[in-house]
C-alpha cells in the first residue's frame, strides 16, 4: 500500500518540475510557451491565430507546494484504471512492488472484449499454434498496410510474449470468484479467412464471456475483465484509488519523473513513484485541439470520436515527450451500420455506392479499411444495397467463436434480424462508447430503395443493374471482385442503409521505446516516466487495422502491461 506523509519535505519539489517540458521540442515541432490570454468564445482556429499554438502544447503554471495537503509513497504510481493499467499494476505487485492506482472515476472501465494474443494455451487447444516463420510472413504483410513507419520490435515482442500474458490473464479470469470478482470463460473469436490472401484476419483473438456484461456478442465482456482486474489488483495490495485524478508530473532536478500531483476530494496529493511513473490514460480523441494538430484528417472526416480526452499526453507533453516518430498517432475508424447486416464486426462485401449512386471501390474488404475507402466520398458516407437473397448467403455465417454456434442459424433468423433493425429506435448503441445512427430501409421494388436512401434515381439504378451483369457473368469488370462474392440484387425485398464512418478512439500520441520508456524529441528517454495502452506510441501507421481483431487490447494494454509492471518491479 502507498505510504502517506505529512507534512513534506519537498525542497525540490515542483523545483524545475516543467522547466525541461518548458524548453523542450513537444507535438512534433510545437514548442511549448507561456499562457496567453484567448478571445471569450473562441474556436480552435481562433486560439492558434490568437497565440500561435494550440493550448494544451502551453504547460500550466505548477501547483504551489503550499496547495498540497500529504504525499503518498510507493514503488510504482499508475495513472489510470484501465485494461493496461490494470495488468500492469497487478503484474508489479505479484512481482513484489508497492502500487499506488490512479483513476479519476468512481469506477474501472472496460470496452470491448476482443484481445489478440499468440501461441496462448487456448490458441494451441483450439490447433492455432504460429511459428515465427508463419507470424514473419503476416507481419511483413502488417508492416506494407503501415507503410513500416511503426516500431517492429513492438510487434515481435508482442508475438514473443503475448501467449504467456494471455495464459496468465486466462489463470486469473477463469478463478476470479476467488477475490470477489466473475469467474468467466475464454473463448475464441472466429476470423474471416480471405482466400486471396490480402485482407483477412488472423486467429488468435480471445474473449471472456459469462459474466454479467458478457452473456454474448452483443454484450460488452471487457467490462467483467476489468471489473475482475480490480478485485485482483486490490486483493494483491494495490492502494487503488478512485476520483483521483492526476494533473501534473513531478521531475527532480536531474530531470527524471519522480511522481504525479493529483486532485482529490480533500484537495491535492503527491504520489512519489521511487522506481516509475506509468501514463495509462487512454486516447486523446475528445480533445478536438489535439485532433486538430495530431490527426487533422480524421477530425474532419468521421463522427464523434474518441473515449478520453489526453490528459496523459498532455502531462507527457509537457515533461518533455515527442510525438510517434510517424508524427502521426493512428485513429480507429470503423464503420458499424455493417454490424446492423452481419451481426458481426466485419465488413458488407454485398454492392456499394457513394452518394452519387456509384460502385467505388472492391467491396471485399476488413472492417478498419473499409470504413477509410467511403472516407473520401461525397459526404463521407457510402450505401449499403442488398436484396431478400443475401440471407441465404453462407459465406458470412460463420461461427462468432471457435467451435461456437453459428452467428444465424437459417435465412429465416438473418431476415428477422434485418427486420428488428428496421423497426427499432434508428441508433444503436456500441459498448457504452456512443449512439450510430442505423437507419435501414426496405422496399418492395429498387425504385423505391434508392428514393428512400436519397440516392440520384438514373445513376443508381444503372450501377445496380451493371453491377447484376457483373455477377450473372461471374466478372466484376470494373473492380475485380473475386466471383464468390458477386451476390446480384434481384430478387425484393430490398435493403439499404446508409454508412458513415465511426471514430472509435485514438491509438498513439507518445513516443516511447519496445520497453515503454518515454522518450523526447531527441529519442532519449525519460528516466522515470512510462506509457501502455493507446498512449503507445508508433505501434500504428495511417489507420488501425482490423487484420488482428485485438491487436491493441491484446499489444499495448495486456502483453505490455503485464512485462511492464514486472520490468519495472526488477523482475524482468
Amino acid at each position: 500500500m502507498g505510504k502517506n506523509t505529512t507534512p513534506m519535505d519537498r525542497r525540490s519539489f515542483l523545483k524545475g518540475a516543467f522547466t525541461a517540458g518548458a524548453a523542450a521540442t513537444a507535438v512534433g515541432a510545437g514548442a511549448l510557451s507561456g499562457c496567453a490570454s484567448e478571445p471569450k468564445g473562441a474556436t480552435v482556429n481562433d486560439k492558434m491565430a490568437t497565440t500561435g499554438t494550440y493550448s494544451f502544447e502551453t504547460a500550466p503554471d505548477p501547483i504551489p507546494e503550499s496547495d498540497i495537503t500529504s504525499t503518498v509513497d510507493a514503488d510504482i504510481v499508475i495513472i489510470g484504471a484501465g485494461f493496461s493499467g490494470l495488468c500492469c499494476g497487478l503484474s508489479a505487485a505479484e512481482s513484489g512492488a508497492s502500487v499506488v492506482m490512479l483513476e479519476r472515476s468512481d469506477h474501472v472501465t472496460g470496452r470491448g472484449g476482443s484481445i489478440y494474443a499468440m501461441n496462448s494455451k487456448l490458441t494451441k487447444e483450439k490447433g492455432y499454434e504460429c511459428p515465427v516463420e508463419e507470424i514473419a510472413q503476416r507481419y511483413k504483410r502488417m508492416m506494407g498496410y503501415h507503410s513500416y513507419r511503426v516500431d517492429g520490435s513492438k510487434w515481435m515482442t508482442h508475438f514473443h510474449r503475448s501467449g504467456e500474458a494471455m495464459d496468465w490473464l486466462i489463470d486469473r479470469m477463469t478463478t476470479a470468484s476467488s477475490v470477489g470478482g466473475s469467474d468467466l470463460t475464454p473463448v475464441m473469436e472466429h476470423w474471416y479467412e480471405d482466400p486471396e490472401d490480402i485482407n483477412g484476419e488472423f486467429p488468435g483473438t480471445h474473449e471472456f464471456l459469462d459474466g454479467p456484461n458478457g452473456l454474448g456478442p452483443d454484450d460488452n465482456p471487457q467490462q467483467d475483465v476489468c471489473d475482475n482486474m480490480a478485485a485482483y489488483c486490490v486483493n494483491a495490495g494495490v492502494d487503488l484509488r478512485y476520483n483521483t485524478t492526476a494533473e501534473q508530473l513531478v521531475k527532480d532536478d536531474a530531470g527524471k519523473v519522480t511522481g504525479v500531483v493529483a486532485k482529490t476530494g480533500d484537495g491535492y496529493v503527491l504520489f512519489n513513484g521511487t522506481k516509475g511513473v506509468v501514463l495509462a490514460t487512454g486516447d486523446f480523441g475528445m480533445d478536438k485541439e489535439m485532433l486538430e494538430k495530431l490527426i487533422p484528417w480524421a477530425a474532419h472526416q468521421t463522427e464523434f470520436g474518441g473515449i478520453f480526452d489526453g490528459s496523459g499526453h498532455k502531462m507527457a507533453y509537457w515533461a518533455g515527450a515527442a510525438v510517434d516518430k510517424s508524427e502521426t498517432p493512428t485513429p480507429m475508424i470503423f464503420c458499424f451500420q455493417w454490424r446492423s447486416i452481419t451481426r458481426q464486426v466485419r465488413a458488407f462485401q454485398g454492392l456499394m455506392v457513394n452518394a452519387d449512386g456509384e460502385r467505388y471501390t472492391n467491396e471485399d474488404n476488413v472492417i478498419s479499411h473499409g470504413a477509410l475507402a467511403f472516407m473520401g466520398q461525397k459526404g463521407h458516407c457510402a450505401y449499403a444495397i442488398w436484396d431478400d437473397d443475401y440471407a441465404n448467403e453462407p459465406q458470412w455465417q460463420n461461427h462468432r467463436y471457435v467451435d461456437g454456434p453459428k452467428v444465424f442459424e437459417n435465412a429465416d433468423e438473418v431476415r428477422a434480424y434485418w427486420q428488428e433493425t428496421i423497426d427499432g429506435p434508428g441508433t444503436i448503441n456500441m459498448n457504452g462508447s456512443g449512439d450510430i445512427e442505423v437507419k435501414m430501409v426496405k422496399a418492395d421494388t429498387l425504385e423505391e430503395l434508392v428514393d428512400e436512401l436519397g440516392l440520384p434515381r438514373d445513376t443508381a439504378l444503372e450501377t445496380i443493374e451493371r453491377y447484376n451483369g457483373y455477377c450473372e457473368r461471374g466478372v466484376d469488370e470494373e473492380y475485380g471482385k473475386r466471383k464468390e462474392l458477386l451476390l446480384p440484387v434481384k430478387n425484393g425485398p430490398f435493403y439499404g442503409i446508409r454508412c458513415t464512418p465511426w471514430f472509435l478512439t485514438t491509438t498513439g500520441g507518445v513516443r516511447c521505446t519496445s520497453r515503454m520508456e518515454v522518450m523526447n524529441e531527441e529519442n532519449e528517454i525519460i528516466e522515470g516516466l512510462y506509457c501502455l495502452g493507446s498512449m503507445v506510441g508508433d505501434m500504428y501507421c495511417n489507420c488501425y487495422s482490423t487484420h488482428f481483431p485485438g491487436h491493441n487490447l491484446g499489444g499495448t494494454c495486456l502483453t505490455f502491461g503485464y512485462l511492464t509492471g514486472r520490468q519495472i518491479a526488477g523482475v524482468e
